[in-house]
């Protein structure tokens, strides 16, 4: 990713979740643009144009999919990567044949 440029838009409806998402974000050296819903996800998508999406939207993650199909129907935005956001559990135990992909090959 251009080191340059690594701006991300944060899509979150939960106000605790989008704070600490945020913060964990501009840690790792993102401008981070915030968004609380789909229709303020996409019009800020347009406007910002950012490298990478991240989308937390409510427990069950069914506003994900309408969000990830809303962007690829947009040329300006279906380029855009879209990294899903999962609460973590207090213990969360790592199945064994999955392994973690490095935040540098977003």
């Amino acid at each position: 990713m251009d080191t340059l440029n690594r701006t991300a838009l944060l899509v979150d409806d939960e106000l605790t979740s989008r704070a600490s998402q945020s913060a964990r974000l501009e840690g790792e050296g993102y401008t981070v643009f915030v968004a609380q819903n789909q229709a303020d996800a996409l019009a800020r998508a347009k406007q910002v144009a950012p490298k990478v999406i991240f989308a937390h939207l409510g427990r069950s993650g069914l506003g994900n999919l309408a969000l990830i199909q809303a962007l690829r129907s947009d040329d300006t935005c279906r380029h855009i990567p879209v990294v899903v956001v999962r609460d973590q559990p207090a213990v969360a135990a790592r199945p064994a044949k999955l392994r973690p992909v490095p935040h540098d090959s977003w």
